[in-house]
């Protein structure tokens, strides 16, 4: 993944703690968007936090992405059914900027920071905070 080493989600896993997946994967295969020629969309890395959204809303001024369907069948969408190449997106907007797993991301460039380099490759991932515990009960 190009987010690996600087995942907002793979670090949160190990700040608490997940190391390995506790319950089978249940949603349905999301399709993939690779029509347009300089960005792509890997839906099944979505986690709906809406960023995109709020990004392309209300920085980028452009309205791409938003949300469709309910339940286990909700996903980011471009315009309900359109294909991101229908759209003005550009690799330069924020809402590519903002997607803390990768679902989002420039074509053309796989890892934007060098092997190495990255956050994660300079400190252990998680270790920018000490791990949660839970609160004691009566």
């Amino acid at each position: 993944c190009e987010k690996s080493g600087s995942c907002e989600l793979q670090a949160l896993a190990y700040r608490f703690g997940i190391t390995a997946p506790r319950y089978p994967y249940l949603w349905p295969q999301r399709e993939l968007d690779a029509s347009h020629p300089d960005i792509f969309i890997d839906r099944n890395r979505c986690i709906l936090c809406a960023r995109c959204v709020r990004a392309s809303r209300d920085v980028d001024g452009k309205h791409v992405f938003g949300f469709y369907g309910r339940g286990p069948g909700k996903r980011v969408a471009v315009n309900a059914h359109a294909r991101l190449a229908d759209t003005d997106a550009a690799v330069t907007d924020k809402a590519l900027e903002v997607c803390p797993v990768g679902a989002l991301v420039p074509k053309h460039q796989g890892f934007t920071v060098p092997i190495g380099q990255r956050p994660f490759d300079q400190r252990p991932i998680g270790s920018d905070t000490q791990p949660e515990k839970a609160p004691k009960t009566r």
